[in-house]
């Protein structure tokens, strides 16, 4: 059997810190919840949509092709992306269909920039008149809003529901892979970190939209970026 690591500080955990549905690191103090199949996350649904980023044939997918794109075969094979300077988000990819309830996922590696400044993430939910974001950092932090339709421009606004915090289990610097979790489902939201529950909250703003996923170099710096194992499930 695949040997259990903490999703926090990466230790091995041992038999005696699995507790029927609990296991708590015995280094860093870390209590996930296991699941039927041995992961610190909730079990997960039938995959909905899929991409393994080996080539640019993405089923379901829309890629958008805004900054330098390549694909890359290997052990994860991974979307590299490089984007200029920009105040806004770059699109990279979106669901070709719309979504309400789902369980997606994908796996984030900042490769270059100024790592105070970059982010990436998911925007759930989005249509022409707003939708969710959820961004990670390369400085170890995480935040989550939801935009609407500023009445004087016409652009999206930015409104925040977690400010930016810093978590535990992510991972920081450059070239470092860190997994990003979001379900949607209904009114409730929850954001895992490398397997790792960050928060849970309860929004009702948006039902439906399409999925993003975003890179933002936030106007004064390049963005390198990798992508890879991206996977949108039922939530069950």
């Amino acid at each position: 059997m695949k040997a259990l690591n903490c999703p926090s500080c990466g230790a091995s955990l041992s038999e005696n810190a699995i507790k029927a549905d609990f296991a708590v690191c015995e280094f860093c103090g870390t209590t996930f919840r296991m699941s039927k199949t041995l992961t610190p996350e909730p079990s997960m649904g039938d995959l909905l949509l899929g991409a393994d980023f080996r080539s640019d044939i993405l089923p379901g997918w829309e890629l958008i092709k805004e900054g330098e794109i390549t694909f890359h075969k290997g052990n994860p094979s991974e979307l590299r992306g490089f984007y200029k300077p920009r105040i806004n988000s770059y699109y990279v990819l979106k669901s070709s269909g719309f979504l309400d309830d789902f369980d997606a996922s994908i796996t984030i590696k900042f490769t270059d920039g100024d790592e105070k400044l970059i982010t990436a993430g998911f925007y759930p939910r989005l249509t022409n008149d707003g939708g969710y974001g959820v961004y990670i950092s390369p400085v170890g932090s995480y935040n989550i809003g939801y935009f609407t339709i500023d009445t004087t421009s016409g652009d999206f606004k930015w409104n925040t529901l977690v400010d930016w915090t810093h978590h535990a289990s992510l991972r920081t610097g450059r070239n470092m892979p860190n997994r990003l979790r979001v379900i949607c489902d209904g009114e409730r939201f929850r954001i895992y970190l490398n397997g790792v529950l960050a928060t849970s909250l309860k929004d009702n703003r948006y039902k439906m939209g399409k999925l993003f996923v975003v890179a933002e170099p936030n106007g004064e710096t390049n963005l390198g970026i990798a992508f890879s194992d991206l996977q949108v499930r039922d939530v069950i």
